[in-house]
């Protein structure tokens, strides 16, 4: 995984415009356990119990690795309810001189990095539900970040892709969280930063390729489920 080092533009942002606040209100986010295809919510404040119908058959066991996987998972926990935080997002869209949705923000990234796509394919690389995607398109494509074109190819297939103006949202939004990473790890050693882009491409990838195991009607582990 490549950590940005430098910014696109490695001035700090000017006094007047908000950055990312670092203890964010999460009040209004929804809980970890309520968004889907996320672990559920754990107390992690010690316990080294090993969860119910977990595989330990691999994989480091005992109270300290439990421990340290329980760390892991508050970690986890933290960084999704800041990422979902409708505070935050509205600090990003200030910095960013931009006002956008949390999910036409992922829309417009995902067109910005792949090209013209049918609702389709922009629904099922951005895990979105059809009926969103269409419904944020539609705002979009009013405010004049999108625009719609039929396949040069296939007269029968309509791709969506960015006008000028959607681009420079990307590009605005880009530069401001490269800004923020490049602060926050600002302090880190280049051989901490080589172990965390590292470390949390591997988790990413577990992530995605570990099942979710069914629970029995006792509350145990049971079969896997794929995971959405």
């Amino acid at each position: 995984m490549s950590v940005p080092l430098q910014p696109d533009d490695p001035k700090p942002p000017d006094a007047e415009t908000p950055g990312i606040s670092d203890t964010p209100d999460t009040s209004d986010a929804p809980k970890t356990s309520e968004i889907p295809g996320t672990p559920g919510t754990y107390d992690t404040s010690g316990s080294t119990d090993v969860p119910d119908g977990a595989d330990t058959t691999e994989g480091p066991d005992g109270p300290d690795a439990v421990a340290a996987q329980r760390q892991v998972q508050g970690a986890v926990e933290r960084l999704l309810r800041l990422q979902q935080s409708r505070r935050v997002h509205g600090e990003l869209m200030s910095a960013a001189r931009a006002q956008v949705s949390q999910p036409a923000v992922i829309l417009l990234s995902r067109l910005q990095a792949d090209g013209g796509l049918t609702i389709g394919e922009l629904a099922r690389r951005t895990h979105m539900d059809m009926s969103l995607v269409s419904r944020e398109l539609r705002k979009l494509e009013s405010e004049a970040m999108v625009t719609r074109a039929t396949d040069a190819r296939d007269g029968r297939v309509t791709r969506v892709g960015l006008t000028p103006k959607g681009r420079g949202i990307v590009r605005r939004l880009r530069n401001v969280r490269d800004r923020h990473i490049f602060e926050v790890l600002s302090a880190w050693s280049a051989q901490e930063l080589v172990a965390l882009g590292d470390l949390m491409t591997r988790f990413v990838d577990d992530l995605q390729s570990v099942r979710y195991r069914d629970a029995d009607p006792d509350g145990n582990g049971g079969s896997e489920t794929t995971k959405g």
